[in-house]
């Protein structure tokens, strides 16, 4: 599979894009996996392929685990980057964090016309880091939100208590 790859300091997302074979005038924007072009980013390309759709992969970042304050602006970048190339009608997929990400970035911008979220959460949570810290995994971030749109975070919930059944 041919790829052209994108990084956020020259193109404003990081990702890449994976044309399909046969032609196609539709694209998705699949945020699953941990880099645009690991193993589950290919494998829901090949999928997508076998489908008649050409992908768009992506990430916050290379090897970026955490997720706060992620710009929207760089989904705006790559759905105007898609339309640039051809492609009439987008969609976007997520699962977790991106399945809420996908959900998000589809009420904002109208050029998504299919929006999948696998497991999203129903609103937007508190920015977090993942890594070592603590002896923690994950810890979440003062005062940011998940996802931000033209320099300000998106509101978001904080203290959310999950108990056990």
């Amino acid at each position: 599979m041919k790829k052209r790859h994108f990084d956020v300091e020259t193109d404003g997302f990081y990702g890449a894009y994976w044309k399909c074979k046969t032609g196609s005038d539709c694209a998705m924007i699949s945020m699953i996996g941990d880099d645009p072009e690991d193993y589950l980013a290919r494998t829901s390309v090949k999928w997508l392929h076998k489908l008649g759709v050409n992908v768009m992969t992506m990430s916050p970042g290379k090897k970026d685990y955490g997720h706060h304050n992620y710009p929207l602006e760089r989904i705006e970048k790559a759905i105007n980057w898609l339309k640039m190339n051809s492609n009439q009608k987008i969609g976007i997929v997520g699962a977790s964090t991106t399945g809420t990400l996908a959900l998000t970035a589809a009420s904002y911008f109208e050029d998504i016309t299919l929006t999948i979220g696998l497991t999203p959460s129903d609103f937007i949570w508190q920015g977090f880091m993942q890594g070592k810290k603590d002896g923690c995994k994950e810890w979440p971030i003062e005062g940011e939100a998940l996802f931000s749109y033209k320099g300000e975070p998106l509101p978001f919930a904080t203290n959310i208590r999950i108990t056990g059944m």
